[in-house]
């Protein structure tokens, strides 16, 4: 799962040569909202929303087909919206890297969600008065994570409620102490 760069992408390719890549969505969704400058202009929204119905959820080829070239159709005299058509047609390969794939995500919001957090949290850092007390700071924090019980997990995930990550992860003859 890449975020629609391409350096991430040949940096995914020439760690693991076999990688199948799957480009995130949204970014490739926002790439074509600055490309038609629709947070600006309303000239293009009406095509992007119908790029958004396409892009937002994993779909087979017939489906996509269809929908593409109704667009296609509505729009080939725009030559702006025929090079999008075209481009969302170049890395088709990864908008569907998703098949063959159980669970593939097809947007890499979770993690950045995760990461935003982190990043938050790491801001503070800058503050302290040594390395010392950063790396305590972070080890608390670590620690925090790992032993508060999930609360709020959904759909496949919710038998996840009520347990702690070291939990799942330690050895089942490993007792731990209870730090919070």
């Amino acid at each position: 799962m890449c975020d629609d760069n391409a350096n991430l992408k040949i940096a995914a390719r020439n760690t693991f040569p076999a990688v199948k890549v799957q480009t995130c969505f949204n970014h490739f969704k926002e790439n074509i909202r600055k490309t038609l400058r629709v947070r600006s202009d309303t000239t293009y929204k009406p095509f992007m929303r119908r790029i958004e119905e396409v892009l937002q959820e994993k779909m087979n080829d017939a489906s996509m087909n269809k929908k593409l070239f109704a667009l296609y159709r509505d729009y080939r005299t725009d030559p702006v919206c025929v090079q999008v058509l075209a481009n969302i047609e170049r890395y088709r390969p990864e908008l569907t890297g998703y098949r063959g794939m159980a669970d593939a995500p097809v947007t890499t919001n979770i993690i950045e969600g995760l990461n935003s957090h982190l990043e938050s949290r790491l801001f503070s850092l800058r503050s302290f008065q040594s390395i010392t007390h950063a790396k305590l700071w972070f080890n608390g924090y670590i620690l925090k994570r790992r032993f508060t019980k999930f609360t709020d997990c959904r759909g496949k995930f919710r038998s996840l409620n009520g347990k702690r990550g070291v939990d799942l992860t330690k050895k089942p003859e490993i007792d731990l102490p209870t730090f919070f």
